[in-house]
């Protein structure tokens, strides 16, 4: 799991920066990432299938504001896919309740109406090993 989640911080490093300044994740880094990580939960033996519906389930809820035209952009849905491959499932359930909790957070303690969403997916997939959760 260590190649897993330091591709996944390598590559969120400048998906965080353009995402906090100009609310913009570009597609290069984030697609690039999905394929580095199925290739490396495929290597290393983690469950693929665990991986594969996980992501699953974050295009599922994801596309549901994309659909009603609210503020989320596909960045965002490529770079929960890249946190859902790290997360995998169950546990992606709790990592949506997370980063959500955590994205409310910065909003109303930054008073801003429109903040990027990646950086509280990534603190949700990086603490989330860290929660005593049971399945």
């Amino acid at each position: 799991m260590d190649w897993i989640l330091t591709v996944y911080v390598l590559f969120s490093l400048p998906i965080l920066y353009e995402d906090i300044k100009y609310q913009n994740i570009p597609d290069r880094y984030s697609l690039s990432a999905i394929a580095i990580l199925i290739f490396l939960i495929w290597y290393f033996g983690y469950s693929l299938s665990a991986a594969m519906i996980a992501a699953g389930f974050v295009i599922a809820i994801f596309l549901i504001p994309l659909f009603f035209g609210m503020n989320f952009g596909g960045g965002d849905l490529r770079y929960g896919v890249m946190s859902a491959l790290v997360v995998g499932f169950p546990y992606i359930a709790y990592w949506l309740i997370v980063s959500s909790l955590i994205h409310i957070a910065v909003l109303a303690i930054t008073g801003k109406r429109v903040f990027g969403f990646a950086p509280a997916m990534f603190l949700a997939t990086i603490i989330l090993p860290y929660l005593p959760l049971k399945f």
